[in-house]
């Protein structure tokens, strides 16, 4: 399933670690500089207190007075650890900022992804499905939607418990999944209920993918049955019709997944009255 977040050339944790290099390599740059400040101040004191001795045993000549140079290199050193200081303080603010952006990017990652099947949470429904009927009414392209809710789930809550539940749930998810392709999207609609986006796919296209979804459903409930209720799924599927909104889309699907769970209780009433018999 893809992301429907455009990926970054280069993402925030490797911005992040460039810019820590950067600092460490600003630190060292700060020692070396502090060690060379503090060979201009040594000799600037020697200067100012042993002026004769100091400068004049040695080839080197200064025509200033041994006072004013000695300002002069504190001055050079004050000057120095003042622009040093405001670099640091610049990177500090970066770096937070980075930082920040990145503590908001996982949140909003986080809200996008639902824990329990994650898969994408209704929350991100709206602007996905909002692209895709533009993207699909720009391209000509059909877009099929397939909306999907688990029957008899109530009752494996009730007697098995939300753990139990939750594991059915993340166990469907994973199926849909696999039933789609790379460039589709599985949602968690709500509840017990998903819904498929198929980009570019056309009504026999999206019904192989509906039937996919029956057959695994039921094979992988006939290997994992829970005590006496049985799991299925109710799938409805509408292909968008050119000037219909989201949730007109999503009101179709719907109401076909409503069907196609009346037809799923009367054939399993129909099964049951046969076995009596």
């Amino acid at each position: 399933m893809s992301d429907p977040a455009n990926t970054q050339s280069v993402c925030p944790q490797t911005r992040m670690a460039a810019e820590l290099v950067r600092l460490e390599s600003q630190r060292r740059e700060f020692w070396v500089l502090t060690c060379f400040a503090g060979v201009v101040l040594m000799l600037g004191v020697l200067s100012f207190f042993f002026p004769h001795r100091f400068w004049e045993n040695g080839d080197f000549q200064v025509s200033l007075s041994p006072q004013v140079l000695f300002i002069l290199m504190v001055g050079a050193v004050l000057v120095a650890l003042f622009h040093i200081r405001r670099d640091f303080e610049v990177r500090g603010l970066r770096v937070a900022n980075i930082q920040q952006s990145m503590r908001s990017e996982e949140e909003q990652a986080n809200s996008m992804i639902d824990a329990v099947t994650n898969v994408l949470t209704r929350a991100s429904l709206d602007d996905l499905l909002t692209s895709q009927i533009s993207r699909a009414e720009q391209t000509h392209r059909p877009l099929a939607l397939i909306m999907c809710d688990l029957n008899n789930f109530k009752q494996v809550n009730d007697r098995y418990g939300h753990l139990i539940g939750d594991y059915v749930l993340s166990q469907v998810a994973t199926i849909l999944k696999f039933c789609v392709r790379g460039c589709d999207y599985v949602v968690r609609y709500g509840g017990d209920e998903f819904l498929v986006l198929l980009p570019e796919t056309d009504h026999t296209g999206a019904e192989i993918v509906r039937q996919r979804m029956h057959r695994m459903v039921a094979e992988w409930e006939r290997n994992n049955r829970l005590g006496d209720v049985p799991i299925s799924i109710s799938l409805g599927l509408f292909l968008h019709v050119s000037g219909h909104t989201a949730d007109m889309d999503i009101a179709e699907a719907d109401a076909r997944m409503y069907v196609d769970k009346q037809t799923t209780k009367h054939q399993i009433i129909a099964t049951t009255s046969s076995l009596a018999q």
